[in-house]
């Protein structure tokens, strides 16, 4: 089975299901494709990026739709009294059981977008093409972008990666030390910007 995924940013990704004419009512009806979408928190929308009124294109989870909100960064930060945050552990979790399920019922295609296409979704990407089954022929988009350079969050990569070992029992490390704790309880960093 050949996967293909699609990263995108966010204006491009609406702009596609737009295109597409996708929206809550009728995307459970899309039997090859599976949505992810990023957005920050409400924290990171309002005070730092002054974008608060960003939503998901759809308004709801549904069975090939996975909303999540998490700040493109790998470890919780105070920033100005603001506290953005990481991707959570329960949200990677989340996030492997839809993978898996959608892989399972045969989706051949992942749209996926943070808001610039470059970070977050990548390292979904990069984890999907790491883990599917049975080595498909998996093909990777990313959208052409001449003012970026793509990199993906480590931090996201690493979680995902540790919730699909902590599902399927997988040990993180030869000596069995458990590597969760460090994943859920993510210390603040404490940032300031000297003007």
């Amino acid at each position: 089975m050949k996967i293909k995924i699609e990263v995108f940013s966010q204006y491009l990704f609406d702009e596609n299901c737009k295109r597409l004419g996708l929206n809550d009512n009728n995307v459970d009806e899309v039997k090859d494709t599976a949505f992810i979408s990023i957005i920050g928190t409400r924290e990171c929308l309002e005070y730092y990026l002054d974008e608060g009124k960003t939503k998901h294109y759809f308004n709801d989870n549904h069975h090939n739709v996975l909303n999540l909100d998490f700040d493109d960064i790998s470890t919780d930060v105070n920033y100005e009294g603001h506290i953005f945050k990481t991707m959570r552990m329960e949200q990677a979790e989340k996030a492997i059981d839809f993978i898996e399920r959608m892989i399972e019922e045969g989706k051949t295609k992942f749209y996926i977008h943070c808001r610039a296409g470059m970070s977050r979704s990548r390292a979904f990407a990069e984890f999907i093409s790491r883990v599917v089954e049975d080595n498909p022929d998996i093909e990777i988009d990313y959208e052409e972008r001449k003012d970026y350079t793509t990199v993906l969050n480590h931090g996201v990569l690493r979680r995902l990666v540790h919730a699909h070992w902590k599902k399927h029992k997988i040990m993180c490390y030869s000596n069995d030390e458990n590597y969760e704790n460090e994943l859920v309880n993510v210390p603040i960093k404490e940032i300031r910007l000297q003007h």
